[in-house]
């Protein structure tokens, strides 16, 4: 069973940034992978244990800052599903120095 954390916090105030950070450290400590800027993912082997990470999830959920959404989705409905958490970069190409202009 996956579980899926979704968050929108108010990033105009210190208050709502400080618990973004104190959030996201929280919920990484519980073993969630941060897949974008505001998207958490863990998988659970049974629906006891994904029940006991969204209790945990939702006792550190902040106040008065943020919305937050807990999805929880079986692996029959995660078959056609591709998650692909490491990523390859390419080496950015460099052209040298650029050439002068010249005029006849």
């Amino acid at each position: 069973m996956w579980i899926y954390v979704v968050t929108s916090f108010t990033r105009y105030s210190k208050v709502g940034r400080e618990a973004q950070r104190n959030f996201e450290k929280a919920i990484q400590k519980d073993g969630f992978h941060h897949l974008h800027s505001n998207l958490f993912v863990r998988y659970c082997s049974t629906g006891s244990s994904a029940a006991m990470h969204k209790e945990r999830v939702k006792e550190i959920i902040p106040c008065n800052c943020c919305d937050i959404s807990i999805i929880l989705s079986a692996d029959s409905q995660e078959q056609n599903t591709y998650h692909s958490i490491k990523r390859k970069r390419k080496k950015r190409l460099s052209y040298g120095k650029p050439l002068d202009v010249e005029f006849f």
